[in-house]
């Protein structure tokens, strides 16, 4: 049960350090998270791409 949790919360800290290293990428170190194609600003950390990049 334990181990779970600290798995499902490191997945989620990795997400979050990638999305922000994805902002910081696109020239936005304010930003949480961007587009990994177009350098878009995203909302969501758990997102590569937004909806108009394939």
């Amino acid at each position: 049960m334990f181990e779970e949790q600290y798995n499902d919360e490191m997945e989620a800290e990795v997400r979050r350090l990638e999305a922000k290293n994805r902002a910081m990428t696109a020239g936005h170190p304010d930003w949480n998270n961007a587009c990994a194609v177009c350098g878009c600003e995203l909302t969501d950390v758990s997102v590569e791409r937004c909806g108009d990049c394939p």
